[in-house]
């Protein structure tokens, strides 16, 4: 197998992405070397978010530690991280995989070179491996870090930790790189197949988001049946068990040599990861070449002559933003997650809206009457902004973007059909909560007009500042939607940004409104308004401004 050519071939995987998430000039190289300060900025907020997480698990991993050993199964610790840090890697990649793998727009570019379709694929799923590491390493590495801070580590333990934070990706990755396979084959043969994919995909999102917000209980009722679960693993999976106990350095040495895990407690499972990834590359490799020159075949429409209608162009415009966000599920179910979350927001409040209206009275004895309206508000608009379905939308159009600029449309028009997609992607679940919130809470004709309305005032500002940010920063050079949708700069600057200018008039109006008894609601939800309307037409400006000029340069 020629090396070099594997090697090289992830090289430009890799370090094509990542000088593509770095690089802020407009499809060109970037003027300076080294670090410049969108750099830093981007590489500070990544580096923070990847500490927080870690944080996060290491506290988890610390407290489940903790009662595992005084419970007498600590042989179960690093089990159960191997299994939560596969899963969360898992969950991450298994639907890009199937893009990742066979849908790059190079394929026909690589395919007309001297180079093995095995070794692109190889290339292509060490490239999903490398991502897979970084995911299991929030999970796996905090654990590994608790568990030296409380027990310490031997030799072996050592040893045995660093293959398993290898071990862990290779396993996601082929059971990842499978379904990629299975589930093209699949929607190949069904029809509207990319409202199935966005459907289960959704669905497995709500499951995440549910077990997320219910984290804390879960990790008790864990905590209280720890036995339960040991004994669970002991019965169904001796190759965990012999892994845990390999892992275990509170064994003495002489009672490793009696049962023998200090030679072959982890080879089993070695020999499963390896086993499993072997056959994954194997089995796609055969597949592969005619995976993706596989031709889509659609059952023709018969032609039914109609009189032709004029159609307004902004009407047009935004008709196609619609139907390409639909088109594309990684787009939906990775850049709509605002409805999801605004809709659980809604069936939170009719299950514990009473809680609402008796709690915050009692912690704020002061507060005004539109407290809870507020509350409910900013809530759902936080929700919203979560929503960047505009900030990859001009780098999405790639290679085509020529015919929508050349067309004799004014780029305004554009920018607005782009803009009004947030809005309407997270209308369903702002109606939702907004009539759960009427329904359940106490509150005016006013309170659920402004509950309603703020949000959409929140999204079109995240709409517009998606396009602004997406402007100055595009990405044209991707090979597959995936990377423009997921690892885009615009798409993390974007979600930041607009989380961080949704808060402000929030806490502006909140916080008045919960020690001053006599703050009107007038200047409450004045506040809010006036600051989205204001930033709207900021954005509006500088779209038809500084917008259109860089436009015509893209």
């Amino acid at each position: 197998m020629n090396r070099r050519t594997i090697i090289e071939l992830v090289k430009i995987k890799i370090t094509g992405s990542i000088t593509s998430m770095l690089n802020f000039m407009r499809g060109r190289e970037a003027k300076g070397k080294g670090f410049n300060i969108g750099t830093a900025i981007i590489v500070g907020i990544i580096v923070i978010a990847f500490l927080m997480m870690i944080g996060f698990s290491f506290g988890v991993a610390m407290v489940l530690g903790f009662e595992m050993y005084t419970q007498g199964c600590l042989w179960l610790f690093f089990p159960m991280g191997f299994l939560c840090s596969a899963a969360f890697a898992l969950i991450g990649t298994i639907f890009a995989a199937q893009s990742y793998l066979f849908d790059a727009t190079d394929n026909e570019l690589l395919l007309s070179m001297p180079i093995k379709p095995s070794y692109v694929l190889l290339s292509r799923m060490l490239a999903l491996y490398v991502l897979n590491f970084i995911y299991s390493t929030i999970i796996f590495l905090p654990v590994g870090l608790a568990y030296g801070i409380f027990f310490h580590y031997d030799v072996v333990t050592f040893i045995y930790f660093i293959i398993s934070l290898l071990m862990i990706p290779l396993l996601v990755t082929a059971v990842a790189s499978i379904f990629g396979y299975l589930l093209g084959l699949v929607a190949h043969k069904i029809p509207n197949k990319n409202f199935l994919t966005i459907v289960f995909g959704l669905g497995m999102i709500a499951v995440l988001l549910v077990v997320g917000l219910n984290l804390g209980p879960i990790i008790r009722t864990l905590m209280d049946n720890i036995h339960i679960v040991a004994n669970k693993v002991f019965d169904k999976s001796k190759v965990l068990y012999w892994y845990g106990l390999a892992m275990n350095s509170k064994l003495k040495w002489y009672e490793r040599m009696i049962t023998g895990v200090k030679y072959w407690g982890i080879l089993p499972l070695m020999f499963i990861c390896l086993l499993v990834s072997y056959f994954s590359y194997w089995f796609i490799s055969k597949k592969f070449i005619k995976t993706i020159t596989r031709k889509v075949v659609t059952k023709k429409k018969k032609y039914v002559e109609k009189p032709m209608k004029p159609s307004n162009i902004q009407l047009t415009l935004i008709r196609k933003e619609v139907g390409y966000f639909f088109s594309i599920p990684a787009y939906v179910m990775n850049a709509g997650m605002s409805t999801i979350m605004s809709i659980m927001l809604g069936v939170g409040i009719l299950m514990r809206g009473n809680l609402i209206v008796e709690w915050l009275p009692r912690m704020f004895p002061d507060a005004s009457s539109n407290l809870v309206a507020l509350a409910v508000g900013s809530s759902l608009a936080l929700c919203c902004t979560i929503n960047d379905v505009t900030a990859p939308s001009i780098s999405l159009e790639g290679k085509t973007l020529w015919l929508l600029k050349s067309t004799p449309i004014n780029p305004m028009k554009i920018f607005f059909a782009k803009a009004l997609l947030a809005p309407l992607v997270s209308l369903p679940g702002v109606i939702f909560t907004a009539i759960a919130s009427a329904v359940t809470l106490q509150l005016t004709a006013a309170d659920i007009l402004f509950i309603f309305f703020i949000p959409i005032l929140a999204c079109l500002f995240s709409g517009f500042l998606g396009i602004c940010v997406n402007l100055r920063i595009p990405r044209f050079d991707w090979s597959s939607e995936i990377t423009v949708i997921k690892q885009s700069l615009s798409v993390i600057f974007t979600l930041f940004l607009s989380m961080f200018f949704t808060s402000i008039p929030f806490v502006m109006a909140i916080v008045p409104a919960a020690f001053l008894e006599r703050f009107s609601s007038v200047w409450a939800y004045g506040i809010c308004i006036i600051y989205f309307f204001l930033l709207v037409l900021l954005e509006v400006f500088y779209l038809a401004t500084d917008g259109q000029k860089i436009w015509k340069e893209l």
